[in-house]
């Protein structure tokens, strides 16, 4: 079925005052009460284009972040933050998805890309970058890894598509197809390993071999893990504690 743009626009109501609320309540629950308030029909999240999963039919994988149902999360869209809202991450196409628990959640909303900020979903938190100039397809959402005070990890996460024919038609399979950006000096690079990091910092290349080293097990049990807890180690955030 082709996509159709769903006209949820709706006049805002006047921004309510926020002096009522006590200083010690956190920003989410200013918002949430906000949201209540005017209703969410309203406040523009729904301001994108229907999406339909034509992939369904799987071995049981899925094309998306940690599952296949929605679950509650935050986005800061059209520069308004949105808290404890449906989202679902599609990896397959790179864009964020939402719908709401009223009646209007017939609709699976594919959200704008250009106007998403950042989102956070299953306590990880997405950036998009924009101009990594690295000539990667997709919508430019990536996990944060680390933030130093010199260098920045990324971590990409995508899937890909495997068609099975059958008898009866085609089966899907997802896997994922993951991999990391390093930013140092303000430019973008990709890197899969603890190798392709010491090309980049060529003069940081005994420090990474000895991590390396040291944490062994741990590259091949958790990559993620690893690659962080180097590039944290290279910041100078943390000390190689297993040394």
């Amino acid at each position: 079925m082709s996509s159709k743009k769903i006209k949820l626009t709706f006049s805002l109501l006047a921004f309510i005052g926020f002096g009522a609320f006590s200083q010690n309540n956190s920003q989410n629950i200013i918002y949430e009460t906000y949201d209540k308030i005017v209703g969410l029909d309203n406040t523009g999240l729904f301001n994108g284009t229907e999406f339909t999963d034509i992939f369904l039919n799987t071995d049981g994988s899925y094309r998306y972040f940690n599952g296949f149902d929605y679950t509650k999360g935050s986005v800061k869209y059209n520069d308004q933050y949105y808290s404890n809202v449906f989202l679902k991450y599609d990896l397959l196409e790179d864009n964020l998805l939402t719908h709401s628990n009223d009646n209007l959640s017939i609709f699976n909303v594919k959200l704008i890309p250009e106007l998403i900020n950042s989102f956070s979903i299953y306590n990880r938190n997405f950036i998009r970058l924009e101009n990594t100039n690295l000539g990667l397809s997709g919508n430019g959402f990536f996990e944060i890894g680390f933030l130093g005070k010199d260098i920045a990890l990324y971590i990409k996460r995508t899937k890909k598509k495997k068609d099975k024919p059958l008898k009866n038609g085609v089966q899907y399979q997802f896997s994922e197809d993951n991999f990391y950006v390093l930013k140092t000096d303000g430019h973008y690079n990709i890197v899969g390993k603890a190798k392709d990091v010491w090309e980049i910092l060529p003069e940081k290349e005994g420090q990474i071999r000895e991590f390396s080293k040291s944490y062994k097990a741990l590259s091949k049990s958790n990559p993620d893990s690893f690659m962080i807890k180097l590039i944290q180690y290279l910041d100078g955030s943390v000390q190689n504690t297993q040394q």
